[in-house]
């Protein structure tokens, strides 16, 4: 594996959509948890994949986190499909 040059892979992937994204280093966690405890294969599919974040909002245990989880799935999938 070379030290120097671009980073490949998933995790490669999930790090540049949330540059592009502009993710807040604090939400990045959480959508990290999020990808774990619904066992997401290739992480960047959060991103375009509504049911994972859907299945969170319903989640007792992500409770405390809902209304961040609210506004992810609002900005991704609301939004930018131009339904408001």
């Amino acid at each position: 594996m070379p030290i120097f040059g671009p980073r490949v892979g998933h995790e490669a992937l999930f790090d540049e959509v949330c540059k592009l994204l502009d993710i807040d280093r604090k939400v990045k966690p959480l959508i990290q948890t999020v990808i774990k405890k619904y066992q997401v294969p290739h992480p960047a599919e959060i991103f375009i994949e509504p049911e994972t974040l859907l299945r969170a909002l319903n989640d007792t245990e992500l409770a405390e986190e809902n209304a961040e989880l609210q506004k992810l799935y609002d900005a991704w999938f609301i939004e930018q499909h131009g339904r408001t």
